[in-house]
């Protein structure tokens, strides 16, 4: 790994194309798609195959093409007795099953993500990029049954947080707080060696893969410094990140959205969570505006919506995945 430092509404649902953008239909996409000469005029179209959950991004400056599974909200809901004492604060993502135990299965919903995450190598994945919410809640169930689908990939797996991964509901403390406290207690074993859960880098295959965790809406200082410093680099870049970055007409609770606070904060009271301040810090704008002016960025992958979702802003490609048992494969060539 490379420089691992330790530490709703505008976007287009992906059933159809980004308007002008070319679509790829499943009988093209069977016969397969000519490889985009490094030297060909820097382009962003993209093609997508929806029958097949798949998207070919352009290689901009790269001499070989790079795949990579894209996975986010998984929200895993396993617990057991280790996790008792806070079986209040998960009960209600957990389906609201108080008092009962619900050991890590080794069938069922485990088993799909076990098969995606281990045919990896088969489909010629390089690498594969977990978005957050992989599970509901940071019990020790949880963590391990995440842990062990890394440990199994055959491929190199990048994580970054969610804001469910984190949360116990009706637990004291700001967000910033409460991510601290359980990714440090209980999320750590799910991050690259060395990695600063906040923020890290890895090549792969010439692609820069920049993690950023934006998991409670807001960029520090420190964030921002180390996306400009890792962009600078050069290389073709692929940003992963939990939550949407705001696009022009967009959900007011995307990240960085103008409109964004207290006064479009739709679950507070369900999650038992203080409610969002009024407007996010300086650094959370400027970071959008320096992602939206970044001419080596390939695309920014993101979850949390639960759908697949596409937007293009200043040029940029911005992408969401299906929750649940889906996986969405991206291929830069």
């Amino acid at each position: 790994m490379e420089n691992v430092k330790l530490n709703r509404r505008g976007f287009l649902s992906m059933s159809t194309a980004v308007a002008a953008l070319p679509v790829l239909g499943a009988a093209k996409a069977a016969q397969g798609v000519e490889p985009q000469s490094a030297a060909a005029p820097a382009s962003k179209d993209f093609f997508v195959d929806w029958t097949r959950n798949r998207l070919v991004l352009p290689r901009i400056g790269l001499k070989e093409g790079v795949r990579l599974r894209v996975i986010g909200d998984t929200h895993f809901n396993f617990y057991d007795e280790r996790d008792a004492e806070y079986t209040d604060n998960y009960s209600r993502m957990a389906g609201g099953a108080r008092g009962k135990v619900r050991h890590l299965p080794e069938e069922g919903v485990f088993e799909k993500f076990w098969d995606i995450i281990t045919e990896a190598k088969v489909t010629d994945c390089d690498a594969i990029l977990l978005l957050g919410d992989i599970i509901s809640f940071p019990t020790l169930a949880n963590v391990e049954a995440a842990k062990r689908l890394i440990d199994a990939s055959p491929v190199p797996c990048y994580y970054i947080a969610g804001n469910h991964d984190w949360h116990f509901e009706g637990l004291e403390g700001t967000s910033t707080e409460l991510r601290e406290t359980w990714v440090g207690k209980r999320l750590m074993p799910l991050y690259p060696k060395g990695a600063d859960p906040m923020m890290y880098s890895a090549v792969v295959k010439g692609v820069r893969i920049v993690a950023i965790d934006n998991s409670n809406f807001f960029i520090t200082p420190a964030q921002l410094a180390f996306w400009k410093s890792e962009v600078a680099k050069g290389d073709p870049v692929v940003l992963m990140m939990h939550i949407p970055i705001w696009a022009e007409g967009g959900d007011d609770t995307h990240f960085a959205g103008p409109n964004w606070g207290a006064a479009v904060d739709p679950y507070f009271e369900i999650e038992r969570r203080p409610r969002w301040p009024e407007r996010a810090n300086k650094e959370t704008y400027e970071f959008r505006e320096e992602v939206l002016r970044t001419p080596n960025l390939v695309g920014v992958f993101t979850g949390h919506v639960h759908r697949y979702m596409s937007a293009r802003s200043n040029g940029q490609n911005f992408f969401s995945v299906m929750s649940g048992k889906n996986q969405l494969d991206v291929t830069i060539m």
